[in-house]
């Protein structure tokens, strides 16, 4: 049965999102910040209640206080009010800002007295009892406490429940602002302590990175924390069995250079001894010479191959004269007959010189295979704008069409129809001295247009 549209496109979401890397440092952060907000919020909780409790019992003892006070200044039996004096006295009469209302109630349930925006009927018109209670009057909840007093007449002393709500989320305002910096404040520092912490894993990132295959050297983290050690113990056991691959690699390749160059020089030999003693025809033996220097190029660019791929950094570099390392490689010989020009913009430019010997070498020889008689070769260094030397070797032979550039750089691609032996690993050497130099290699016209140019563009020393 065929999943539907949306099926599929949930499904695609979900395993794009499990392949995105994920940041331990990110989940220690809000796992941590998670946690405390949380505790924040309790604790918060917590002191606003036990804060809620306080004040009311502390306004519940100043209520009853009221009452006490207002049957003591009231007159005997309440028939009459309070004077002037008193009734301004107990009006003025507030507990942290909250201000008391009373009423003196007559033992039918009739308000005697009572003081400015205090309702008209009793709070507790049917109470005689000393107590304290929340009641609904006059649209809105009052806490009221009732103090009995002679001749039947109660006191009531209340405040509205808004009152001190508001107190109540004025002192939550005043501790929200704190509460917020001091969280700030532990985000940062859990942040510092998280990425130092962490450090540990970015400094055996860096020590692993500094390796390279000409030394695996086990890596040593003696600060490393224990829950990284088995991490490292297990990479080094891996670095031990890689470098013992490589060492296995570099003694064939050794053992293969001694062992695959000697026979074929020594055929070779054997063949020029059996054409002079038996007095062939060259034409007998000319192909076979030349298939023997086929099979001895292509082991010498194998083995070249062999020893630059197990490199992994950029090799030792220094200030190379390139008047004098293109004299060294005698190219007037190697030219038979063909040009040489040189441009050289710039005199020295900052490499390998064994491994820009090789590349120059494998670049001219190749101008020279696949050019025609009287073909030009120019070797030319330029500046680039960004400081760094631009390097090319330019012919113009039959070149090479634009299609097939792009494929220059393969192992063992040649172009068709050129007539010319070879084993398609000169260009695949120089692209990888290219990379270890961190060149970009590509492919121009050649001279006047004509003809292909092979061009390295060094970065600034």
């Amino acid at each position: 049965m065929k999943r539907p549209a949306w099926l599929s496109l949930k499904h695609r979401r979900r395993t794009d999102a499990a392949r995105q890397p994920w940041s331990l440092r990110q989940r220690l952060l809000l796992t941590v910040m998670g946690a405390s907000i949380g505790l924040w919020l309790v604790t918060l909780t917590i002191v606003v209640g036990v804060a809620w409790l306080a004040t009311s019992e502390f306004f519940d003892d100043a209520l009853e206080e009221g009452a006490r006070l207002v049957l003591q200044l009231a007159p005997q039996g309440g028939s009459h009010g309070l004077a002037d004096a008193r009734t301004a006295r107990l009006e003025r009469d507030e507990v942290l800002g909250l201000r008391m209302y009373y009423q003196l109630v007559a033992p039918d349930g009739r308000v005697l007295l009572r003081s400015e925006d205090t309702p008209d009927t009793a709070f507790l018109p049917d109470e005689d009892d000393d107590e304290t209670a929340t009641v609904w009057a006059d649209g809105e909840f009052w806490r009221v406490h009732v103090r009995p007093g002679p001749g039947g007449v109660t006191a009531q002393v209340a405040q509205p429940m808004e009152e001190r709500l508001e107190l109540l989320e004025d002192m939550a305002e005043s501790l929200l602002w704190p509460a917020l910096g001091l969280l700030g404040l532990l985000a940062g520092l859990s942040w510092w302590q998280i990425r130092r912490l962490l450090r540990p894993l970015e400094d055996t990132a860096s020590r692993i990175n500094r390796q390279s295959p000409d030394g695996l050297t086990p890596i040593e983290a003696a600060d490393a924390p224990r829950e990284l050690q088995p991490i490292l113990d297990a990479l080094n056991a891996l670095l031990q069995r890689l470098n013992a691959a490589l060492d296995g690699e570099r003694r064939f390749t050794a053992d293969a250079a001694h062992e695959l160059r000697t026979p074929l020089a020594a055929l070779r030999m054997r063949v020029q001894l059996i054409e002079r003693e038996l007095q062939l025809p060259q034409r007998h033996l000319q192909q076979l010479r030349a298939d023997i220097d086929r099979c001895t190029a292509l082991v010498e660019s194998l083995l070249t191959l062999a020893r630059l791929e197990p490199q992994a950094q950029a090799p030792a570099m220094e200030t190379v004269a390139l008047d004098a390392l293109l004299d060294g490689m005698d190219l007037t010989e190697l030219t038979r007959g063909m040009r040489i020009e040189y441009a050289l913009e710039v005199p020295q430019l900052r490499a390998s010189p064994p491994l820009l010997r090789s590349a120059l070498r494998n670049l001219v020889d190749n101008a020279m295979r696949y050019g025609r008689d009287g073909t030009r070769i120019r070797i030319e260094t330029a500046r680039l704008p960004g400081g760094g030397t631009r390097l090319a070797v330019r012919d113009d032979g039959p070149g090479v069409p634009a299609s097939q550039r792009a494929r220059l750089g393969e192992r063992f691609f040649r172009v068709l129809g050129t007539g010319q032996s070879g084993n398609g690993l000169g260009l695949s050497i120089v692209a990888r001295i290219a990379a270890l130099h961190r060149a970009r290699l590509h492919f121009e016209d050649g001279i006047d247009e004509r003809g292909l140019g092979v061009v390295l563009d060094f970065p600034p020393a």
